[in-house]
């Protein structure tokens, strides 16, 4: 009886064991609250990052290369991060509450099980730990807030490429002094992006760049330099290291670990000025450096510091959730326009390694010092001659967007600011094929153009007031002016391309609303061909491919989000929509409709060669489709006539 009763006992025990492993392996594939998520995050993803510390066995070679990019004069801690980084947090702890909206534990530990268990001996063995371990886990509390609190279909994702016309480049290889005076010679496919982009994407599918990040391996820059570099430099540390450049090689290991940070903080910096992009960040997967600039004072970069490897118990201060509350910081930061991008490069900051020629006043630290913004043959530096303001006008144009106007947007997390004007977007719907035709052709005004009224310029005209070449012009000088004004880039809502990015113009004193297609300096010879496809069709345009109406060259390249620098444009009518949006008359066939313009094209000598639906749109003024995108288009020679003999 004893025994039976002890193998009962056994049983019981065995039972509650089961029954235990079973509620464990439920928990455990359940998924987490905020706070839970956060500590698993810490406990098993922080904790899997070993780095190579024999230099024998890590990678060599030169940590970045800035020659040619833009330093800040000025270097300041941000002391205003953990304040915010409270009041963020605690918004999302508020409105989480103890909901489980965040993946299970089971799924943190397949994402370790997936992490390379090897030390990391350069940037690429850096990359996936601090995607997995810092940058996803922030993406998902973002994306948490989004969907289930303001409760709208957009979404925050960090990836590798930026979305917009890709930046070319035709740079040849300059000569630079190194820390020990002796030349060296760039590599001609030195980095010109960033490692990451943070982009925000909204429900009408329109995607805007938020920040650019930055890694670098570990081992190059310890986060013992980092750490004593940023607490303890004074403000002019870039002014310092490159002063010091001079001399036949660095005095000691703390000049070598100031010239290592302020590589790192230079590049990133850059990125931020030419993209107008005001935040930003870097990390070394042992460190994590979040970067801001004040609109209003663009020289000065601000910077806050924090240790991943730190075993941190609050899971408020871990680094994941600092990067969550970065994140909703950026997404409410606004679009800066692209005249700021202009002036913030004239304002007196220079291009490494370059010095201002006033470097004594700089290196005080003196608010509101200015010097002539430097050109070392970029032009991608070129201002309109004003941009040199040392106050920076707060009042310079933008436009403000974020996660939700109303409710992403606390009144508590916003600072005082100064009443500002927007920048003026394009005004009136796009003319019509029939009243650009006409322009185009010395005919009367359509009187269906929904900018007729403001193209007659007075009751009995029914001509146009402009020629086409006036157009051009008046585009030209209109841009020169103002980037911003009557000008809208649609890179946001997908309109680019290989080559090319789409723009939205009005002339408003005219009412003219076109669209224009810009493209990089490297690939102007591409547009020069597409105005002699066009010209080749003239007798289709209006009807099978847009109205052309020239090209142009900028006297200072537009700045895109994505880096690229727009330097000419070819204006031309809006013919429409893509096919891939489907917006055709259900009693359309399409395809009969898309033959027919292909076979008018291939009639008049020209063989499109890269026909795809992106390529070809619906114009319902026409209904019919037309073609668009003529830079790969082969114009076929025609044979010549013999003559008759007699």
């Amino acid at each position: 009886l004893e025994q039976e009763r002890q193998a009962r006992l056994d049983a019981e025990d065995q039972a509650d064991r089961e029954r235990q492993r079973a509620d464990r392996a439920e928990s455990n594939q359940t998924p987490t609250a905020l706070e839970q998520y956060l500590q698993i995050v810490q406990q098993h993803l922080l904790t899997s990052l070993s780095v190579e510390r024999d230099p024998t066995k890590s990678a060599s070679g030169r940590l970045t290369s800035v020659d040619g990019k833009y330093y800040p004069l000025e270097l300041h801690p941000w002391t205003e991060f953990m304040n915010e980084h409270d009041q963020v947090f605690n918004l999302f702890a508020n409105s989480f509450s103890s909901n489980p909206f965040f993946p299970a534990k089971t799924d943190v530990l397949g994402v370790r099980r997936d992490l390379s268990p090897t030390t990391r001996k350069d940037e690429q063995d850096i990359r996936p730990f601090i995607r997995s371990a810092i940058e996803k886990p922030a993406q998902n509390i973002v994306n948490a807030y989004l969907k289930n609190i303001v409760k709208s279909e957009n979404k925050f994702e960090f990836g590798n490429n930026s979305y917009g016309l890709g930046k070319k480049s035709a740079e040849k290889p300059a000569k630079h002094q190194n820390s020990k005076g002796s030349e060296e010679v760039s590599s001609s496919n030195r980095k010109t992006l960033p490692d990451r982009w943070g982009a925000f994407k909204s429900g009408d599918d329109c995607i805007r760049l938020v920040c650019p990040g930055e890694y670098k391996a570990a081992h190059k820059v310890r986060p013992e330099a980092i750490t004593q570099v940023l607490r303890s430099s004074t403000t002019d540390l870039f002014i310092k290291v490159l002063e010091r450049m001079g001399n036949p090689e660095v005095n000691d290991k703390e000049e070598a670990d100031e010239e290592s940070v302020a590589w790192v903080l230079c590049q990133t910096y850059h990125y931020m000025i030419e993209s107008g992009l005001l935040y930003g960040y870097l990390s070394t997967g042992e460190t994590l450096v979040f970067l801001k600039l004040d609109e209003s004072a663009p020289q000065k970069l601000y910077f806050y510091l924090t240790l991943t490897t730190t075993n941190e118990p609050v899971v408020l201060y871990t680094p994941a959730a600092k990067m969550a509350t970065f994140v909703f910081m950026a997404l409410q930061s606004p679009v800066m326009s692209r005249e700021w991008v202009t002036k913030a490069e004239n304002c007196g900051i220079c291009k490494w390694p370059w010095l201002p020629d006033d470097v004594a006043p700089r290196a005080g630290g003196t608010d509101g010092e200015k010097g002539d913004g430097d050109s070392d043959g970029d032009s991608d530096g070129d201002g309109d001659g004003d941009g040199d303001d040392p106050d920076y006008n707060e009042s310079e144009g933008r436009s403000e967007t974020g996660p939700n106007q109303s409710q992403a947007q606390p009144n508590e997390l916003r600072r005082s600011r100064r009443q500002r004007t927007t920048t003026q977007r394009p005004i009136g719907e796009y003319c019509t094929q029939a009243c650009l035709l006409g322009l185009v052709r010395c005919l009367p005004l359509d009187p269906n153009c929904p900018n007729a009224m403001r193209h007659q310029r007075c009751m009995t005209e029914e001509q146009h007031p402009i020629t086409k070449e006036d157009l051009c012009s008046l585009t030209r000088e209109q841009l020169a002016h103002n980037l911003d004004d009557n000008c809208e880039c649609l890179d946001q809502k997908g309109l680019f391309g290989a080559i090319g990015v789409l723009f939205k113009i009005t002339l408003p004193d005219y009412g003219y609303t076109f669209v224009a297609k810009g493209v990089q300096a490297v690939d102007e010879h591409h547009l020069t061909h597409e105005g002699h496809v066009y010209t080749t069709l003239s007798h289709l345009q209006g009807t099978k491919i847009p109205v052309y109406l020239g090209n142009i060259t900028l006297e200072r390249p537009y700045p895109l989000v994505s880096l690229a620098r727009v330097t000419q444009m070819m204006l031309m009518s809006w013919a429409g929509d893509s096919l891939r949006v489907e917006s055709w008359p259900r009693d359309t066939d399409i395809e009969v409709e898309k033959e027919k313009t292909l076979q008018e094209l291939d009639s008049s000598g020209v063989r499109h060669d890269d026909v795809r639906k992106a390529n070809l749109v619906w114009n319902p003024e026409r209904r019919q489709v037309m073609a668009i995108d003529f830079d790969q288009a082969t114009i076929k020679k025609r044979p010549r006539k013999r003559k008759m003999s007699p």
